[in-house]
């Protein structure tokens, strides 16, 4: 309404309004002198009141106009900002049906919805659209052709919002592709190299490895430098780092093939990265790690760590070259016997893996020896073994309360002065006594292992950690750390037949993971009054066992080429179903054998027994979650066989593509 008709429609109230005052004064006399007069203004009165109602009416439809063109206005704004703003709103009733929807819904999806039910309107512009029973707290997004969508329920106001993010998604991916990712690159065994190789041969291993990078940095955005022989620091962006995940690092995990010369082929890296932390000392510190990891694990291989997923693991198709300088083992020999010699420790705890094989108890028996050589308390803790030591103990210790004691015992008496230490296993998990370390000083744990570590070792200081894949068995690295002991012990006879029996079992009787220190080691222990005889009649099978493992690899399946697969549920043993995967690489061609049976000593629990010849089974049982060593691992599971059995085939289908590698140590 404009100024000017409201200055007249006041104008107009206040002339009637003294006419009518006028004509009331008049009447209120004329009543006293004439009848007509009184009529006439009686009429007047009327029409006056007549034509008051009338201006009343144009006013009030004249204020309803304003004020309904003011509210057009208004909604016409808001909607045009939230459509510019990619921004719809439906309006829906008890009933959950859409009773109004905004233009931008029409315009995006072709139909405005109104009268369709909430899930029915959902499901045709979401294929992947889930029925929705509870809209409280109701938040998802979809994608409709080309764009992306989030959807939000505001159930108080009886609304649905849906909100184009497109944009918001791309700067999203765009941001977290071009955040930075530290990693570290070193040459496997470079100072092995440095002292068997000659310079021309060290150079061209150095510029093989140089000249991969380059093709890296000239194809990817990436840098490097290096910083010392043999080691290097890439600098890049989670873009590079997830293509070069997709081609899993073949540039450097296949290096050995760019060198002609066949007498340094043998050549590997490993690299750690690290991604997700905001501070890049964070990064650089994780990088590090993850390099550690992977060279723990056997070297040849990409770890890399993030702080918004599990590590992953890339490579390891090969067994790096060994290194048989001693240097490492004498140093934390050195700083085991500084424990054992510190007068505050009194006690000693001793643990095997779960299930403690040859292996595994044979190295806590010798590592018991150790510690009451040097006056200490000491206890093996194991409730459980398999049937061979069972047998063993049985046979060879008439009292084994005062050596092997149970779980619960370790947590009653272990305190911050006591000595913990692991040996044929690096996860306290894994063990009887899954609190092993929790009132243990950090200082005050060892570990001596053979195995491909899954996880990073966190609960102890590197310098108290042996983990050595190069190793045959725990029993051969306890070996030689005791022969560090001689000034101070004499190792019994038993002690070194139980290590023999550990090597015998863990290198199928030499026929596999044998080094020369290896050779050493059960040389040495025969000199202390081991006999390999014995060894030898302790893995005898008898006619019975035999006929259990025909019967478990009688269904045997080859999954690809040289790699077979045979399961039931037939009840057996872990030394049986072990017996049963080695049985089946007896015959020429097979590289790799899994053997899948249910545990005799758990009711609805499947064991899986890999072995590999110059294959890793350790990257396939981890992906079924066991974990365990290049060319011996295991798994076990509680899940149907069928279920079981489905994942371990995708596992072998998706891992471990070389059928076979370069390597030929074995």
């Amino acid at each position: 309404m404009t100024k000017n008709r409201k200055k007249w429609l006041v104008s107009i109230s206040i002339a009637f309004g003294i006419i009518f005052i006028i004509i009331f004064i008049g009447l209120f006399i004329g009543l006293e002198n004439d009848k007509k007069v009184s009529a006439i203004l009686a009429l007047g009165i009327l029409i006056i009141l007549l034509l008051a109602v009338l201006l009343s009416y144009y006013a009030i439809i004249e204020f309803a106009r304003s004020r309904d063109l003011i509210k057009k206005s208004f909604n016409g704004f808001i909607e045009e900002i939230m459509t510019n703003n990619n921004i719809g709103v439906c309006i829906y009733d008890t009933k959950q049906e859409i009773v109004w929807s905004s233009s931008f819904i029409k315009s995006t999806f072709g139909k405005d919805f109104v009268g369709v039910k909430i899930n029915n309107a959902l499901a045709k512009i979401n294929n992947k659209h889930q029925k929705i029973k509870d809209i409280i707290q109701t938040r998802f997004e979809f994608k409709y052709k080309e764009n992306n969508y989030e959807v939000q329920f505001w159930p108080l106001s009886n609304l649905i919002i849906i909100r184009d993010i497109t944009s918001e998604s791309l700067f999203k991916i765009q941001t977290k592709e071009q955040m930075p990712v530290i990693g570290e690159i070193e040459i496997d065994n470079y100072q092995l190299y440095q002292s068997i190789f000659s310079e021309e041969q060290l150079f061209t291993i150095s510029k093989t490895v140089i000249d991969a990078i380059n093709e890296y940095a000239d194809k990817y955005n990436l840098v490097y430098r290096q910083y010392t022989n043999g080691k290097f620091l890439i600098f890049t962006n989670e873009h590079t780092i997830d293509k070069l995940i997709s081609e899993n690092f073949n540039l450097f995990l296949q290096i050995k093939n760019r060198i002609k010369d066949t007498s340094i082929n043998k050549i590997s890296i490993s690299g750690g990265f690290a991604y997700g932390w905001t501070s890049l000392k964070k990064k650089m510190e994780q990088a590090k790690k993850a390099l550690l990891q992977a060279q723990s694990r056997g070297g040849d291989q990409i770890t890399i760590y993030s702080n918004i997923q599990p590590p992953i693991y890339l490579g390891s198709n090969s067994e790096i070259l060994n290194d048989n300088n001693r240097t490492k083992i004498r140093n934390i020999a050195s700083n085991f016997e500084k424990k054992l010699n510190d007068p505050d420790i009194k006690k000693v705890f001793i643990y095997g893996h779960k299930l403690a094989d040859l292996d595994a108890f044979g190295s806590a028996y010798a590592v018991w020896e150790i510690a009451k050589a040097f006056d200490k308390e000491a206890y093996i803790i194991a409730d459980t073994y398999d049937n061979t030591v069972k047998q063993l103990i049985y046979d060879n210790f008439t009292d084994k309360s005062s050596i092997i004691y149970n779980s619960n015992f370790a947590l009653r008496n272990t305190d911050e002065k006591s000595l913990v230490v692991f040996v044929d296993i690096a996860d306290p998990e894994r063990t009887d006594n899954v609190n092993a370390i929790n009132q243990v000083n950090r200082d005050n744990i060892f570990v001596f292992d053979h195995h491909r570590l899954a996880k990073s070792i966190e609960f102890a200081p590197k310098t108290n950690c042996y983990v050595e894949t190069g190793s045959s068995s725990a029993a051969e690295i306890i070996t030689e750390v005791i022969s560090f002991f001689e000034h101070k012990m004499a190792i019994s006879n038993l002690a070194a037949q139980l290590l023999l029996n550990g090597i015998y079992l863990d290198t199928s009787q030499f026929s596999k993971s044998v080094t020369p220190r290896t050779y050493d080691a059960a040389s040495w222990l025969e000199s202390k009054g081991a006999n390999s005889l014995k060894s030898g009649e302790l893995l005898k099978i008898d006619e019975q066992t035999e006929e259990k493992i025909k019967e478990m690899i009688k269904n045997i399946v080859e999954i690809k080429k040289g790699y077979f697969l045979a399961y039931s549920d037939v009840e057996a043993t872990n030394d049986e179903i072990s017996i049963a995967a080695n049985e089946i690489l007896k015959i020429k061609g097979r590289v790799a054998s899994f053997v899948v049976a249910k545990l005799s000593s758990s009711k609805n629990t499947f064991k899986l027994s890999a072995r590999g010849i110059e294959t890793n089974v350790q990257i396939i049982c981890e992906a079924v979650g066991g974990g365990g060593h290049f060319s011996t691992a295991a798994a076990t599971s509680n899940e149907d066989l069928e279920t079981f059995v489905d994942n371990i085939k995708h596992a072998i289908a998706t891992t471990g593509r070389q059928i076979k590698n370069e390597s030929n140590i074995n």
